[in-house]
């Protein structure tokens, strides 16, 4: 089986395993720190991947985002074989140790838009489980400052949503 064909099934492995989005730059983490894969033959992956109908791409502010189709599912089914015990087990141990940061990457993020006023609207959102639990939507003056608040948002997120908890559910 070819390198490329290998990378696919170990994408589509991972976020099978994962149950849910991963952003690239966590894909490609693991894809680099194994050595499985360069730059440009990931760069390829990726376009390859997303062409086959395997994976959704989403962007979420500057975060692009994949999640398993169903035609991906099918492929890992039928593949995954293919793939070494060895592998499989490296994603296992990487989804593992990285639990939590690719939990608050899905459940802790941030987007910015242009606004009809003529500014940028920020919009913050906590989910839990997919759902969102809290959302956040803050008009700047510019693009500059959606991204700063952005990047403070994720930063910042577990205080402020305590904050707001604490001071809105508060009884007289």
């Amino acid at each position: 089986m070819e390198a490329y064909a290998i990378y696919k099934l170990i994408i589509l492995y991972m976020l099978d395993r994962a149950g849910d989005q991963l952003a690239m730059p966590q894909i490609s983490n693991f894809l680099f720190e194994t050595g499985y894969a360069t730059f440009t033959s990931l760069s390829k992956t990726f376009e390859e991947i997303n062409a086959d109908g395997f994976v959704e791409e989403h962007v979420i502010g500057d975060t692009t985002y994949l999640r398993i189709t169903e035609e991906g599912e099918q492929t890992l089914k039928f593949f995954s074989s293919s793939l070494s015990q060895e592998i499989k087990e490296q994603v296992r141990e990487f989804l593992r140790e990285n639990s939590q940061s690719i939990r608050n990457d899905n459940d802790v993020t941030g987007e910015y838009f242009r606004s009809t006023y003529g500014g940028f609207t920020a919009r913050l959102t906590v989910r839990e489980e997919a759902n969102p639990v809290m959302e956040i939507n803050m008009a700047v003056p510019d693009e500059a400052t959606a991204v700063q608040v952005i990047r403070n948002w994720k930063e910042m997120s577990p205080e402020i949503y305590a904050y707001l908890i604490r001071s809105l559910w508060k009884t007289n």
